[in-house]
């Protein structure tokens, strides 16, 4: 595997990290929490695992994951384009209303969605990309906040393809900014809350009207976002843990161990034994 072209900026004083890299710098994911876009800008498909699930990566195409998921990346080269960032350099979360993506890009109910890159926004981003890869070289006293900028062009450029790809439909801001929120409170919240009517007080909306909104936009109900959220969580915990089935059901807030399994075979489709025994048995690339 080729090693990574690597150009990253630092603030020590408040713990900020950006990086941009031609290649996947794994190395860079084992002390610092980022946020990660995978761009293939090349002709050959790149084999992604995340965590337990494993994608193809087309050319033209682009994903993003969080420092909550573990990648990793079967086939790296200088033609997959990458970006680290964390949340001190830029928050998503607090700074929402400039790019809009999380629970959509970010948290949201689709985990590391991926969106396909016609030949005009290819162009775009290659330019912006390039605009980036200069600035790096720029150390100057302004130099953290145009990287921030061009980071935040290319979070909206991002975010503009996920709204007609992912969603259903995006003619309403004002509901797919519900199932945004919906999608947020549930990251928050999935552990301790598991109706839809929990969430909708916290949103101070009727279970009716997300539901309906739902049924709109997403693929998706928003039962069905809680209860993937969940098993995702499960997955992570019996992939990288050995903690017993009846333990993480506990953890995860069923106290009947017969309802969290019965939950996870329904979207598992299988055992939390056999996912665990199966998993571990998979060899990367080979899926």
């Amino acid at each position: 595997m080729e090693r990574a072209m690597l150009k990253t900026y630092k603030n020590r004083n408040i713990n900020a990290s950006f990086a941009i890299a031609n290649g996947f710098p794994s190395e860079l994911l084992s002390n610092v929490s980022y946020f990660v876009f995978l761009w293939n800008d090349g002709e050959q498909p790149v084999i992604i695992r995340i965590d337990d699930r494993e994608i193809t990566l087309e050319p033209d195409h682009i994903t993003c994951t969080t420092y909550l998921h573990k990648v990793q990346i079967y086939n790296s080269g200088p033609h997959l384009k990458t970006l680290f960032f964390n949340r001190e350099f830029y928050c998503v979360h607090t700074y929402d209303s400039e790019v809009s993506c999380n629970g959509l890009l970010f948290f949201g109910s689709d985990t590391a969605p991926v969106m396909k890159l016609d030949p005009d926004e290819t162009r775009r981003l290659r330019t912006l990309y390039s605009v980036l890869e200069e600035e790096f070289a720029i150390a100057d006293a302004n130099q953290e906040e145009m990287l921030r900028i061009l980071l935040k062009r290319f979070i909206i450029r991002c975010t503009r393809l996920a709204k007609k790809q992912i969603l259903k439909r995006a003619d309403e801001q004002s509901d797919i900014d519900l199932v945004r929120s919906f999608n947020v409170l549930v990251e928050e919240h999935f552990r301790t809350r598991k109706t839809i009517g929990e969430y909708a007080e916290l949103m101070y909306k009727s279970p009716k009207t997300i539901t309906n909104v739902f049924s709109k936009y997403s693929k998706d109900s928003p039962l069905q976002v809680i209860h993937k959220r969940v098993i995702m969580e499960a997955k992570r915990i019996l992939l990288y843990t050995d903690k017993p089935a009846k333990e993480i059901g506990y953890d995860l807030g069923y106290s009947d161990p017969a309802q969290f399994s019965k939950l996870f075979r329904k979207y598992a489709g299988m055992t939390t034994t056999d996912f665990r025994n199966t998993r571990s048995q998979v060899p990367f690339g080979q899926n």
